[in-house]
């Protein structure tokens, strides 16, 4: 066998591998994922009874009367936030915390009543979300995912690999599907398909990879957060931005939510600044669509905030955070996008992408993305199936090289890994492990896995 069939075998053999573990982390992201894209349009929908009023007057209730209302209705919640938005023909939103878990209650200001509730936590988006993340296991589900979206980076640049045309096969030719029946059919579907995306897949991959916990939190988002001791003359030692957060909702920009909160300096000050005028206030200062959240104890501050994470805004450029003073109503710190880490404003924008934040041609590409995505774990599937030797029970991965060290050609792809995936590189690391462990001391089940 010449080096380079043997390279080649070398490769999909490592293509294979990685698509055995990344495959049902593939199917469950892209199918979660069209359900967070779609879900808050189907819950307006069916919720238009809340989110839109009846009749529109010209005098409406102020926020702290609607507050007020609302904690005459949840006595006994805490009432977090409310957004403030741009179309008068809509109900305003508070979020209510009860016993844990997030409501959005909804108040018609002209009327003067609460309309009702809708549960965040217990949502749709939310289990969705929760899914997506941490495959509802948690930190454990949360690092499994984070090792597949590592081998997925694997699996682009092996797939690109075994994809690229040879002999008399053009580039051209090799961007299309040119077989039409049997195993070639759908290596040729899952091939074309898979290099069309790739590149899109390498952006979800990486934006994707900013919330997760070590990559992102850890490495990322610990080194690109906005360096709030700076900007206030006192922060928070216990609360950070990512405590305004609900469960089951991100509504902070990435670059803030490690960030510690600033805290009212003036507590001396017997009464606090009403809601009416953080608004005003915000409004003065170019805030259209935006939430503002209430301050939580006696050195707590109001933060207005207008982000593409809360979906107030679709332009990630156009970010802002500003904390007030509770007693005064001064500016603490304004924070814009253009105040953001390198690193930050990269992920604010890529973030927003991958949510689908950026128009209907964003919510067109993510939709077409996911569906792509689920075709080429299915075609991967259907041609290992045909593949396979009838009857026999093994994994029948590609022939193993004889004349070439099987793993070594992923030294160099374990050294890139390291420094951009860990748990990725640690991941390979083990797999090279098990099978030379399996090889030399249980040939039998060694069969099991070629």
């Amino acid at each position: 066998m010449n080096n380079s069939k043997s390279f080649y075998l070398s490769v999909w053999r490592w293509h294979f591998y990685a698509g055995l573990y990344t495959v049902p982390f593939l199917l469950m992201l892209a199918i979660t994922g069209l359900m967070m894209l779609y879900s808050p349009v189907v819950e307006k929908w069916t919720n238009q009874d809340l989110y839109n009023v009846q009749q529109v007057s010209s005098t409406p209730l102020t926020f702290e009367a609607q507050k007020e209302l609302v904690a005459q209705a949840y006595p006994n919640d805490l009432i977090k936030s409310v957004h403030a938005l741009r179309d008068i023909s809509e109900s305003t939103r508070f979020q209510v915390i009860q016993d844990g878990e997030a409501l959005s209650v909804f108040v018609d200001p002209y009327q003067g009543k609460v309309l009702g509730d809708i549960s965040i936590s217990d949502s749709l988006y939310s289990w969705a979300d929760n899914t997506h993340g941490t495959f509802m296991i948690g930190d454990t589900g949360d690092k499994l995912i984070e090792i597949a979206i590592s081998f997925t980076v694997l699996l682009v640049i092996t797939g690109a690999y075994l994809w690229w045309p040879r002999g008399s096969t053009t580039l051209k030719e090799s961007l299309k599907i040119s077989c039409n029946k049997g195993r070639a059919f759908w290596k040729d579907l899952h091939s074309v398909i898979g290099i069309w995306v790739s590149i899109i897949l390498l952006f979800f991959c990486i934006s994707g990879l900013a919330w997760a916990s070590v990559w992102g939190g850890s490495m990322l988002q610990a080194w690109s957060t906005f360096p709030m001791q700076q900007s206030a003359t006192s922060v928070s030692s216990k609360l950070t931005h990512n405590d305004l957060n609900v469960k089951g909702l991100k509504q902070i920009p990435w670059g803030l939510e490690q960030a510690a909160l600033p805290e009212s300096a003036n507590t001396n000050t017997p009464d606090v600044i009403g809601l009416d005028k953080i608004v005003s206030q915000s409004k003065a200062l170019g805030f259209t669509q935006f939430q503002v959240f209430f301050p939580k104890g006696e050195t707590g501050v109001y933060t207005a905030s207008a982000s593409s994470m809360s979906k107030d805004i679709e332009n990630a450029t156009d970010d802002r955070t500003v904390h007030f003073d509770q007693y005064t109503g001064e500016v603490i710190v304004d924070i814009g996008y253009q105040d953001y880490s390198l690193a930050a404003k990269a992920m604010a924008v890529g973030i927003s992408l991958h949510m689908g934040q950026w128009g209907v041609l964003n919510y067109i590409v993510n939709t077409l993305f996911c569906l792509a995505v689920i075709m080429i774990c299915i075609t991967g599937i259907v041609m290992w199936w045909m593949r396979r030797p009838a009857g026999k029970f093994a994994l029948s991965a590609p022939q193993q090289p004889k004349d070439l060290a099987l793993w070594k050609h992923a030294t160099w792809i374990i050294l890139l890994l390291s420094i951009l995936f860990p748990l990725g590189a640690a991941a390979m690391a083990v797999v090279i492990i098990i099978d030379r462990i399996l090889l030399f001391i249980a040939p039998k089940i060694s069969a099991v896995f070629n």
